[in-house]
C-alpha cells in the first residue's frame, strides 16, 4: 500500500498537483494506482479497491500534513486545501479527538476496579480535553 502511495505522491509532486488549491481527480488517482473499477463485481472486489484507493490517498494525505497541507475527497476529485481552509480541518481532528477521549474517560470510568489498569488514565484524558478545548479557542 505504501509503495501505491509513494508513487502517487511523486506523481503528485511532479506534476505541481501537491500545491495548495490543487484539484486530481479520482479517475486520475485510480489511474495512477493502475485501479480498475469494473462495472459489476462482487462487494468484497469493490471494498478491496477502495480500501486500496483510500490507503494511497492516506499516505499522500500524511505526508502533506507535514507540509501543512490538507487533500480533501470533493465529490469525484481530491483537492488540496487552501491555508485558509485549514482551520475547519483542524476544527474537525480536534472535535474528533475531544469525542474519542469522552469516550475513554466513560469506558475507564465504568471499568470494573478489578480490571482498572490505571486510575490516572481519566485525569489524562480530562487534561487533553481541555488541552484541546484551549487551542480551539
Amino acid at each position: 500500500m505504501s509503495k501505491q502511495g509513494r508513487d502517487l505522491l511523486d506523481y503528485m509532486r511532479s506534476t505541481g498537483l501537491d500545491e495548495y488549491g490543487s484539484v486530481i481527480s479520482v479517475d486520475d488517482v485510480r489511474s495512477i494506482l493502475g485501479l480498475e473499477f469494473p462495472t459489476v463485481a462482487t462487494q468484497g472486489e469493490f471494498n478491496r479497491l477502495q480500501l486500496e484507493e483510500l490507503g494511497a490517498v492516506d499516505y499522500v494525505r500524511n505526508a502533506l500534513l507535514n507540509e501543512g497541507k490538507y487533500i480533501k475527497s470533493n465529490g469525484g476529485a481530491y483537492r488540496v486545501l487552501l491555508p485558509s481552509e485549514n482551520h475547519e480541518q483542524i476544527m474537525l481532528y480536534m472535535s474528533s479527538a475531544e469525542k474519542k477521549l469522552k469516550r475513554a474517560i466513560k469506558l475507564e470510568k465504568n471499568t470494573p476496579a478489578i480490571s482498572a489498569s490505571n486510575g490516572n488514565q481519566s485525569s489524562r484524558a480530562l487534561l487533553k480535553i481541555r488541552h484541546i478545548q484551549s487551542k480551539a479557542k
